[in-house]
């Protein structure tokens, strides 16, 4: 085997690795969304303790993103990113073995709680880091089609969730996957962490920060690199929130309102609407994966910033039709889902390549994690906030209203920093469809 084909198999499993690892991110958030009325049940937990849970994870995530940052780009990014990926999956794993609160009273819900603090603590290391460690091995060509690849994990989990779901449950039996087939799903989640771990342990450390370390460059806190904050971070943060709120506040809180809220409100049976959920989930999560692995096309033919601009205006027009058919459980909802999902894949997957380029090798992945994570930490409260607010407008005309407000505010906050110009670049030769 020639060594570039060596370089080629190391950065494509790395490329696959961070799949697997962003894959169990999403996959995480479906399964517990989805799974709410039998966690609930399990741990004694309320619609507001639950979705607390829900969120706690997301506030442990800036502390990931600077723990993990500091390590990464203080001493390598491999073992980093496997640390990370090994704790992702431990959480998932001790998810599905936890005793339920008949068992063991409230150290459950407590033990629950500390676990998804613990998750979240890995997540925040994972989201940014993985992507910095892959992309930074990647041809300069190849990028933006490894991306989508690599970024296609997060709705392949999506996709992925649904219907796992349905086949797990279909196999067992309602009733014996509510007592105990759900923690299958959970047990799942820790073999695609053991995958990449293994993957990563295999891997080789990045280039860049090799080269970086040969010159001198690293930094002792590489989170206080003046270069890290300004125009670039903001540019980072409004696109990444946009999105980031556009999922929680539409087919994130979809598995929670639509049993919940809707269905009851329609005369519904809430089994009846779980299983369509189940399915808006299905369609919504094989569109983003087919946006996400297109979104190397659009960035090679477009540019960058374009790549966001186009999907982002779209997303904030179709998102009230969206709304309107999911909450009338239309089976035309269906349709609806796979092609807001592929909008959304093409808007979010170009996120890595872009924001991995506007920060120095030095403080790359202090900076990317920490403002992924900061935006992660407010994400769920627009699934809450949603919740409580569909909730309390569900006999009015106005649900409609509420039900698509953050969807078009998130897509408005993309377009927003994607108009944005960037202070500075660190792309590489070859790289023009970074500028």
């Amino acid at each position: 085997m020639s060594t570039g084909e060596v370089k080629v198999r190391y950065y494509t499993l790395a490329s696959v690795s961070t799949m697997l690892a962003w894959g169990l991110e999403y996959y995480d958030i479906i399964l517990f969304s989805t799974l709410s009325p039998i966690l609930e049940s399990v741990f004694r937990l309320s619609l507001v303790t639950f979705w607390f849970a829900f969120a706690v994870t997301y506030f442990a995530r800036p502390l990931g993103a600077l723990i993990f940052g500091y390590l990464g780009d203080r001493f390598g990014r491999r073992l980093t990113t496997a640390v990370d990926a090994a704790l992702m999956g431990l959480a998932s794993l001790s998810i599905g073995l936890l005793p339920s609160y008949a068992q063991i009273g409230i150290a459950a819900p407590i033990t629950l709680y500390v676990i998804r603090i613990i998750q979240g603590i890995g997540l925040g290391g994972e989201a940014g880091g993985g992507a910095t460690w892959a992309l930074e091995q990647v041809n300069p060509r190849w990028k933006p089609l490894l991306n989508g690849v690599m970024y296609s994990g997060l709705s392949w989990a999506v996709f992925l969730t649904g219907a796992i779901s349905i086949l797990v449950e279909g196999i067992v039996g309602h009733a014996a996957f509510t007592v105990s087939g759900w923690r299958i799903l959970f047990y799942i989640g820790a073999v695609l962490a053991l995958i990449a771990l293994v993957i990563r342990l295999l891997g080789i450390e990045s280039p860049e920060w090799l080269r970086a370390r040969e010159l001198g460059t690293l930094r002792r806190v590489p989170i206080a690199n003046r270069r890290v904050w300004g125009i670039n971070m903001l540019i980072l943060i409004l696109i990444n929130l946009g999105l980031t709120i556009y999922y929680y506040g539409g087919l994130g809180y979809w598995p929670y309102v639509l049993p919940n809220i809707i269905a009851p409100h329609m005369g519904i049976g809430k089994k009846v609407a779980e299983d369509y959920v189940y399915w808006l989930v299905v369609y919504g999560g094989l569109g983003a994966v087919i946006g996400e692995v297109l979104s190397g096309l659009t960035v090679i033919s477009l540019g960058i910033r374009r790549s966001f601009i186009y999907p982002s205006i779209l997303l904030a027009l179709t998102s009230p039709i969206a709304v309107y058919l999911a909450f009338t459980l239309s089976p035309s909802a269906t349709y609806a889902s796979l092609i807001t999902g592929i909008l959304f894949g093409l808007a979010a997957a170009p996120q890595t390549i872009y924001f991995t380029s506007l920060f120095p090798v030095e403080s790359r992945w202090s900076a990317v994690s920490l403002g992924w994570n900061i935006n992660a930490a407010i994400g769920p409260f627009g699934s809450l906030a949603l919740a409580l607010l569909v909730k309390s407008t569900v006999a009015s005309p106005n649900v409609l209203i509420a039900g698509s407000l953050i969807m078009i505010l998130g897509s408005l906050l993309v377009l927003a920093g994607a108009l944005i110009k960037p202070s500075n670049l660190y792309a590489k030769p070859g790289e023009d469809y970074i500028h």
